[in-house]
């Protein structure tokens, strides 16, 4: 409320995708009207916004950098959506903002990921992304993986009819590219969300997500249960822990996926 007060335009994060999370979630109470910019000063684990948005770099000797090129005019901006994760059966819980939801196989990868960086001492950069990716991988496609039977959910897609089944992975963003070149996303569709579901027990794992990282969908894979596109508004009804931004949160009866405006994030 302060800063809204004071008439601050330019936010400096030193954090990590949580921090800006958190930054985020508390900006629609604090800034009735336009939020301000943001800048970020990478201090976490895999720094995704940061990475796709831009990179205000890390430490005191990058502020120094940012706040000289505040003070010249010579910043650099990138304006991108913010994904809005709120509980319709709970009205008064508070929505979260972010930029990359994941459930099912995407909340067991992850949840996975974490333990073999913790137990690494891993800490951030290049080395976090990596072992994140191979954990994740091993975790999906592993012949005994538990993780290919699934979660019940059901999905709909704006005014769409929900399909209610076993996921083996959801997720949804709003950035226009993630890290290492991975981009899961295709079709087509009106709206800030790109989108990715996936049946469980996948057919043809390793074809399907190869189609996938190489961004070359097949026919096939529409009707073995690959699905993905664009949208404005998202409703799952699951109830176990979704991931937004790098951490677990309750689903309890389901959540609503939207966009809440957007946000220019600044480096130099």
């Amino acid at each position: 409320m302060d800063f809204a007060e004071g008439g601050v335009d330019l936010l400096i994060i030193c954090g990590g995708d949580g921090t800006v999370r958190d930054v985020l979630s508390a900006f629609p109470p604090a800034y009735a009207a336009r939020p301000p910019e943001l800048a970020i000063l990478s201090a976490g684990n895999t720094n995704l916004a940061a990475r796709v948005l831009g990179n205000a770099g890390s430490g005191e000797a990058a502020l120094d950098r940012l706040l000289r090129a505040a003070h010249a005019g010579r910043l650099q901006r990138k304006t991108c959506p913010v994904l809005e994760v709120s509980w319709p059966d709970e009205p008064g819980r508070p929505p979260l903002l972010g930029f990359l939801f994941g459930a099912a196989g995407f909340t067991e990868a992850k949840t996975a990921a974490n333990l073999v960086v913790r137990r690494r001492g891993f800490s951030h950069g290049l080395e976090v992304g990596v072992t994140v990716l191979l954990t994740a991988l091993r975790t999906l496609v592993g012949r005994k993986s538990r993780v290919r039977q699934g979660w019940s959910m059901s999905v709909a897609v704006g005014g769409r009819p929900a399909i209610v089944g076993k996921r083996f992975i959801v997720m949804a963003t709003t950035l226009d590219h993630l890290m290492l070149g991975l981009w899961p996303f295709w079709g087509r569709g009106a709206g800030g969300i790109r989108w990715l579901d996936i049946d469980a027990p996948p057919r043809r794992l390793a074809a399907g997500l190869l189609a996938v990282m190489l961004r070359r969908p097949k026919p096939w894979m529409i009707r073995g249960g690959y699905r993905s596109g664009r949208g404005s508004a998202i409703r799952m009804v699951f109830d176990q822990p979704f991931i937004l931004d790098g951490e677990a949160f309750d689903a309890r009866a389901g959540v609503l996926l939207s966009t809440a405006g957007s946000v220019t994030v600044v480096a130099q």
